[in-house]
């Protein structure tokens, strides 16, 4: 059933809600894989900010010789990270008729719930990627250091398998995933099939040893890969990144893609992690509306990523969808 209260008219709203034999529920049909929000490690923050110090340069010492004149140095540098936990969420308004005076088997708050949980769920999936606005995604914390080029300019370029081996080296200790939309995941695929320039073999990860070929790649370098929905065009999966001056710069616009790669921890672990205020997901109502004939219900989150050292996130950026290249 749509969204509660937003039928366009009384006789769309009596089509899906009066009916003599209903199915109960609603049947999945926008279906996207590949989420990462489940992977994060919790920091719960009970303020509306986490801080943290990162290093920034080690103290060096210097060699001294017998009955040498030491000088105390004051080298001790370090970084404050300041992360501003994002407020996201959404309302509905389940109109009193519609509830009161309509045939279903669904339970009409239950249903606006759940749907409007799996909405909010795809698209903070979404936003730990991209997101540059309510709060820093994995594009915008990864940084220069840590980011391999594939494409040059404004023009992407095939996936260099020695590139990928670079960017997963940048990552320390070892990267613990690797995110990227299935058509590139499908370029890798290619390969171990034997059927361009790079034919890769590798060994069988569900443990009953081997090598096999011509089967979906699910490692590279014994880490695992995850094929997102959320790094291409929804339903095409068509890629669609833009870079400039060979690095990433927008979701949208363009037709390139990237492989995330990041290991996961605390942040005083040095790793990728997710804070949070409290739950993830807080259902607020339902309340008597003041202004309409309804009840609004109010699911909402207080989130943002982060990562405590630089070296925990790493980025193979302006992929096209071609053949992998060595």
């Amino acid at each position: 059933m749509p969204a509660a209260g937003s039928f366009t008219s009384l006789a769309e709203a009596q089509l899906l809600t009066l009916t003599e034999d209903m199915v109960k529920g609603v049947v999945n049909e926008i279906i996207r894989e590949g989420g990462i929000l489940d992977m994060f490690p919790v920091r719960t923050v009970t303020a509306r900010q986490l801080v943290y110090n990162r290093e920034n340069v080690l103290p060096s010492g210097a060699f001294h010789a017998i009955a040498d004149t030491w000088t105390a140095s004051e080298d001790i540098d370090v970084t404050q990270v300041t992360l501003t936990l994002a407020i996201h969420g959404d309302q509905k308004n389940i109109d009193d008729t519609l509830k009161k005076t309509y045939v279903t088997p669904n339970q009409l708050e239950a249903e606006v719930v759940l749907q409007s949980a799996k909405g909010l769920k795809q698209r903070i999936e979404r936003a730990l990627i991209y997101e540059a606005t309510g709060f820093t995604g994995l594009h915008g914390l990864v940084t220069t250091n840590q980011t391999v080029a594939q494409g040059s300019g404004a023009t992407e370029a095939a996936l260099s398998a020695s590139n990928l081996n670079r960017m997963l080296d940048l990552v320390r200790p070892k990267a613990e995933v690797m995110v990227t939309p299935h058509r590139i995941a499908q370029r890798l695929d290619q390969s171990g099939q034997g059927v361009n320039s790079v034919p890769l073999v590798y060994i069988d990860a569900s443990g009953k040893g081997g090598i096999r070929s011509g089967q979906k790649v699910e490692y590279w370098r014994d880490v695992p890969l995850r094929r997102s929905d959320f790094m291409a065009t929804p339903d095409t999966g068509a890629l669609r990144e833009t870079i400039a001056s060979g690095a990433y710069s927008a979701e949208t616009g363009g037709a390139s893609g990237s492989i995330l790669a990041m290991r996961f921890g605390q942040p005083e672990d040095g790793g990728v992690f997710l804070a949070i205020g409290n739950e993830l997901f807080e259902v607020v109502g339902p309340y008597e509306s003041e202004a309409k004939n309804a009840r609004w219900i109010r699911i909402r989150t207080y989130l943002a990523p982060g990562m405590g050292s630089t070296r925990s996130l790493g980025r193979v950026d302006g992929i096209s969808d071609a053949a992998v290249v060595a």
